[in-house]
């Protein structure tokens, strides 16, 4: 019994112990893609890609375009600063018109009284009235003189004063012809002036909304970027910032490139400028002294007396550079200030309002038109360029009347300008937008 027993239990330990260890499964074949899903897998990434890249060109394109409806918006307002120009030049020429049409009809007022003492003395002297009286209608005058028994009567001197006055009529008729085109010149000017009003006013406030509904789609782009890229919004911001600084950098060293190439064509120029300077003093001493040889020693020696004129040196090409500092001084002391459109001061401006209150200071009078303002400088070559001289832009390269932007010239290729609606007074390569197509000095 007991060995039963025992064979007993170590029978159901063994059986125990099959039941606690299981079989082993199979293993299972690994998960293997299909062609398809990875051809779908990277048509999405590509596609994710493409989007990233279409938001991000999005992106800078937002940026361009408010730049040039910026550019626009100033330029709609220098198109009024002309038509008001001309709305004034309009008005002074009709002023001076009437002016000449008053004086020529008093002068004839006159004469044509002076013409009726001579016909009342001759009445007064035994004279027919019925022949004078024709003096007093239309062709009153020539009639008069055409009278035999007038013609007896009238002296030479009413003779001569009749020609005055006909003369005279002549001419106050065409004042008042020339007074009646300059006030039909006004109105058109008006007319002009209230249309350019309209377009600048139309222009800013497109660049306004602009502004506005690109700010919109800026944030919401940036938004799908931080989805596409698996990052937060303000990384995606802060990426999107630092791709546009990079890009604005790129473009400050290609302005800074063509600056330090500008200043070092003007530097060449300046000491060629003190070079031939320097050797025209020297040929000069030297005739001196052979002069002061030829004439012996009873030539008394000369008096050194200092030269005249104003202090700065302006390297014969007529700049006056103490005004050119006052100018500079007084357009650096508006940096910061607000661009607005037909603006001169004090506390805002626009392009042309800008260098017209800097030369102002300088005492020096300027249109506010730009066009004008070149118009009425010396014109310059770019390596002429002097600290306080004028840069401008133009539509058309070779035609100054399309100019549409003025700004001065610090040196060193460096400008201080009211560039647009939204960007205040401030300072800039003068490349920093595209290059200048003519230069004046005030």
């Amino acid at each position: 019994m007991r060995t039963i027993s025992g064979v007993l239990a170590v029978s159901l330990v063994g059986t125990m112990g099959l039941i606690a260890v299981p079989a082993q499964a199979d293993p299972k074949p690994p998960v293997i893609p299909s062609q398809s899903t990875v051809d779908a897998a990277k048509k999405a990434a590509a596609a994710k890609a493409a989007q990233v890249n279409a938001i991000e060109q999005q992106l800078a394109s937002a940026g361009a375009r408010l730049e040039q409806l910026g550019v626009q918006a100033a330029k709609a307002g220098e198109v009024y600063n002309g038509a008001m120009y001309r709305l004034q030049q309009a008005q002074a020429e009709a002023k001076a018109a009437g002016d000449r049409a008053d004086r020529a009809e008093k002068t004839l007022a006159a004469q044509r009284q002076q013409i009726g003492r001579f016909a009342a003395a001759s009445y007064q002297g035994g004279g027919d009235l019925a022949k004078i009286g024709p003096l007093f209608t239309a062709n009153g005058p020539q009639e008069l003189l055409d009278s035999a028994g007038a013609a007896r009567s009238v002296s030479q001197a009413m003779q001569g004063s009749y020609l005055r006055y006909t003369a005279s009529q002549v001419v106050t008729n065409a004042f008042k012809l020339q007074k009646d085109q300059a006030v039909t010149k006004v109105q058109a000017a008006t007319d002009e002036a209230a249309k350019a009003k309209q377009a600048a006013e139309a222009a800013e406030a497109e660049q306004r909304s602009a502004v506005a509904a690109i700010g919109v789609q800026r944030r919401q782009q940036i938004a799908q970027l931080a989805v596409l890229r698996n990052t937060s919004v303000q990384v995606a911001t802060q990426r999107q910032r630092g791709l546009e600084e990079l890009a604005r950098q790129r473009a400050a060293a290609l302005a800074a490139k063509k600056a330090e190439e500008l200043r070092r064509r003007i530097a060449a120029r300046e000491a060629a400028e003190a070079r031939a300077a320097r050797e025209e003093a020297a040929r000069k001493a030297r005739e001196e002294r052979n002069n002061d040889k030829h004439q012996g020693s009873k030539k008394k020696p000369k008096k050194h007396r200092p030269s005249k004129g104003g202090g700065g040196n302006d390297g014969g090409s007529g700049h006056n550079s103490r005004g050119a500092r006052a100018a500079i001084d007084f357009a650096l002391a508006q940096l910061g200030e607000p661009y607005i459109w037909a603006a001169a001061g004090p506390s805002s401006w626009d392009c042309s309002g800008l260098t017209m209150g800097a030369w102002k200071k300088a005492g020096v009078q300027l249109p506010h038109y730009s066009v004008a303002q070149y118009e009425q400088i010396k014109h310059i070559s770019e390596d002429d360029l002097r600290p306080g001289d004028l840069i401008f832009w133009a539509e058309d390269s070779g035609d100054p009347g399309t100019i549409f932007h003025v700004a001065m010239y610090l040196g060193g290729g460096r400008m201080i300008h009211a560039p647009r609606p939204g960007r205040p007074v401030t300072t800039d390569s003068i490349y920093y937008w595209e290059a200048p197509d003519f230069f004046g000095r005030p």
